[in-house]
């Protein structure tokens, strides 16, 4: 009887569960009709099953009632207990009487279990299944009275409030489902949906701090579904668009979002399918990483997209506006130059590249070379800022002399260069070098002096001369090189055996470095003699170099190719501490006698290498004459003068050579007391014939008798000039009357030959 009223348990709970089910889902129907025609369709098929299990039930109880009724009376009549009482007693009869009292205990047992779940009514059983899903009822009659309630008491007062949702303080949440039923009872259902509001509340809290952090992203942010629907949006996207916020929203299309930015004027120069365009491209699986937008403003926007799993993608923007001109700067700088503003070489051989490319198909072109003239003096004795200054303003002439196509650089210093386009012939490019000689010689006008520069020009033409940018920046060059060398202020076109001589030149620069290397130099000494003693009072030291090849190279080639290469200020230093070593081993009273470059009073070590060179030898300071041109006054003044006065304090002393060839100004004798004055022998050469160059001497020697300056006459060569030298006054003589350079080797029998002294030098 027991696993009866069990199974018939089961079943109900069966019945009950399944009505849960299609209520709960039910509650959760958008419209409210075809929800309350399921819950009472549902609430009816489980009323019938409940009735059918309870009948099925209790007839099983009546006939449990009855078997227990005939047991009880068996009990009653049977034989066994008058034999009791006659006191017929026996294993058999004890066991007989045992097996009936279990079987009426059973029975009584089944009968009792019958009744408790006959008292267990079908609506009990149903609301303790639904109290044991997570679903409370309360069932209302017509009248208002409460039926049934499995809900807490604290819930039926906020239930009378009429909304969908109640909650407990500090308790569980439901959800609240009315159902009318035929009878005009409620049924109203409340599913706890605590953990759901729990779960609910922690979404949010994700989804809020990922808006928190989209939003402060310095990209714009975009997020797509496969169906090109937005789905995230945040407000930088509204800053770089300058969008109101919230005009950008999910749910929005792409053409919606990209009509948007075409009414704010963004894209003023594209149409809506242009730019859709561009999108599709952008989001193609071989697409650039990245694209470029020019916003109306002015603006530049950098944009990427990227597809993202699942279809849809993702697009980023970043407004990328002073990274972009700084980056676009940065490519202006590289090209061009910072004083003038010019293209550099960089862009002057990608245009002569460009110039190339149309030479071949078109009319060629010209590449012109220009150095300034003067230039350096300019930016030495007025400053880098002077120099600068006037930089610009020939620059801006060089423009005004050009036409659109043509193209000029600066090079650097005082260097610069124009391609001539579309040059039919030679006179073309000769044309507008005589107008570019023209207009840079006028004087300028500057912000605080008026200077005047001249300029050289050398001219390559294309294709006559080559049409590679190396060979024509070459030609060119040497073209100037030979402008320069014909007397500067003029212009002229390159020519094959100019490149023959270029090529000389730098075969002679490369030969005197390995010499230098090498010490593959020696000093010859030529002697002075003292016209008032009658003897030789000192040798001048004179650098000669013999090539394996070359033989014997001349000073007046190899010293100035020295000086214009920066070589002459360490081979200067050479033979300073050479001649004070060699000079340092001869008789006291003769002195030696160096020639210093105008390029080595540019260097600041000059009086250190010669208190070196001093200190070295242990020559006594006033053995030793520094011959210096009148050049080197032109440099630099103020700081010529100091390094000649420091020199002074060394107690050396300073001769002014080959006075009177060069920019000679009395200003100069006034502002330094030079010790000697030689005399060039350009003025000895035409001493003795009519109308030469005999009053020249003449005031020289007067002129330095009267500062207090010995006078040296250079190049005397015959007995006429000497005897005309003593007439004048003169007070020293050297040339080869008297001994040409010889090394040192030969000192010691000149001496004796003039002097008379048996003495050798080393």
């Amino acid at each position: 009887m027991r696993e009866r009223v069990r199974a018939a348990g089961r079943r109900l709970g069966l019945i009950v569960a399944g009505f849960a089910a299609v209520a709960l889902a039910a509650s959760f129907w958008t419209a409210p009709g075809p929800r309350l025609a399921l819950i009472a369709v549902a609430a009816a098929v489980a009323l019938l099953l409940i009735l059918f299990t309870t009948a099925r039930l209790g007839r099983s109880l009546g006939h449990a009632a009855e078997a227990a009724a005939g047991i009880a009376g068996r009990i009653a009549t049977d034989p066994v207990l008058p034999s009791l009482e006659a006191g017929r007693t026996g294993l058999d009869e004890f066991d007989a009487v045992l097996a009936s009292t279990v079987a009426l205990r059973q029975a009584n047992d089944a009968l009792i279990e019958g009744e408790a779940g006959a008292r267990l009514t079908p609506v009990s059983r149903v609301a303790e299944a639904i109290v044991g899903g997570g679903i409370a009822a309360v069932l209302t009659e017509p009248c208002g009275r409460i039926a049934l309630n499995t809900a807490p008491a604290a819930i039926l007062r906020k239930l009378a409030a009429g909304s969908d949702e109640v909650a407990l303080p500090h308790g569980p949440r439901f959800l609240v489902n009315r159902q009318e039923l035929s009878d005009g009872a409620t049924l109203t259902l409340l599913t706890d949906i605590t953990a759901l509001k729990r779960r609910e509340r922690g979404l949010d809290k994700r989804i809020s701090r990922l808006n928190a952090a989209l939003d402060t992203l310095s990209l714009g942010f975009l997020l797509y579904d496969a169906e090109d629907r937005l789905l995230v949006v945040n407000r930088r996207y509204h800053e770089i668009y300058r969008l109101p916020a919230g005009t950008v929203r999910p749910g929005l299309s792409t053409r919606d979002v990209l009509r948007i930015n075409i009414l704010a004027g963004h894209h003023p120069d594209f149409s809506e399918a242009e730019l859709l365009a561009g999108i599709k491209e952008m989001r193609a699986a071989d697409a650039a990483p990245s694209q470029i937008q020019h916003l109306a403003d002015g603006r530049i926007v950098a944009v990427e997209m990227q597809p993202i799993a699942g279809g849809g993608f993702v697009a980023l923007y970043e407004d990328v506006t002073e990274r972009w001109n700084a980056e676009t700067r940065i490519a202006y700088m590289a090209r061009h130059d910072t004083v003038t503003d010019l293209p550099n070489r960089l862009l002057l051989r990608e245009r002569i590249e460009g110039a190339i490319t149309l030479a071949r198909r078109e009319a060629g072109f010209a590449v012109l070379c220009l150095d300034l003239d003067n230039f350096k003096q300019v930016n030495d004795t007025l400053g880098h800022g002077v120099g600068d200054e006037l930089l610009r303003a020939v620059a801006h002439r060089l423009r005004a002399c050009l036409r659109e196509v043509d193209t000029v650089a600066r090079l650097g210093g005082d260097e610069f260069a124009i391609i001539q386009a579309a040059v039919e012939a030679p006179e073309e490019a000769a044309t507008l070098a005589q107008r570019i000689l023209h207009v840079i010689s006028a004087p300028y006008a500057l912000t605080h002096h008026s200077v005047t520069v001249g300029v050289s020009i050398g001219i390559a033409l294309a294709p006559r001369d080559g049409l590679e940018p190396d060979r024509l920046m070459q030609c060119a060059d040497v073209a100037l090189y030979r402008a320069k060398g014909d007397g500067r202020g003029t212009f002229r076109f390159f020519e094959a055996e100019m490149d023959a001589r270029l090529q000389a030149r730098r075969s002679l620069e490369l030969d005197l470095r390995a010499a230098f290397e090498a010490r593959a130099f020696d000093l010859h000494y030529q002697p002075i003699y003292d016209l008032g003693r009658e003897r030789i009072c000192g040798f001048e030291a004179l650098l000669r170099w013999t090539h394996p090849t070359r033989g014997r190279v001349s000073p007046a080639e190899f010293v100035p190719l020295a000086e214009e290469i920066g070589l002459i200020v360490p081979l200067g230093e050479w033979v300073l501490h050479r001649a004070c070593r060699e000079a340092a081993n001869w008789p006291d009273e003769l002195k030696v006698a160096v020639n210093v470059s105008a390029v080595q009073f540019t260097s600041a070590g000059l009086i250190e290498t010669v208190r070196a060179a001093l200190a070295e030898s242990g020559l006594a300071p006033r053995r030793l004459e520094l011959e210096i041109t009148e050049s080197v006054l032109l440099v630099n003044g103020s700081a010529t003068m100091a390094i000649l006065h420091g020199l002074r304090a060394l107690g050396v002393r300073i001769s002014m050579d080959d006075f009177g060839t060069g920019y000679s100004s009395l200003s100069y004798l006034r502002s330094f007391p030079f010790d000697k004055m030689k005399v060039d022998q350009s003025f000895i050469r035409d001493l003795t014939v009519d109308q030469g160059s005999g009053f020249i001497v003449r005031a020289v020697i007067s002129l330095a008798s009267s500062l207090g300056m010995t006078t040296t006459a250079e190049g005397v060569e015959t007995e006429e000039q000497l005897a005309r030298l003593r007439e004048e006054g003169c007070d020293e003589v050297q040339g080869y009357l008297f001994s040409p350079p010889v090394p040192a080797s030969v000192l010691p029998s000149l001496l004796e030959t003039w002097n008379g002294l048996a003495c050798r030098a080393a």
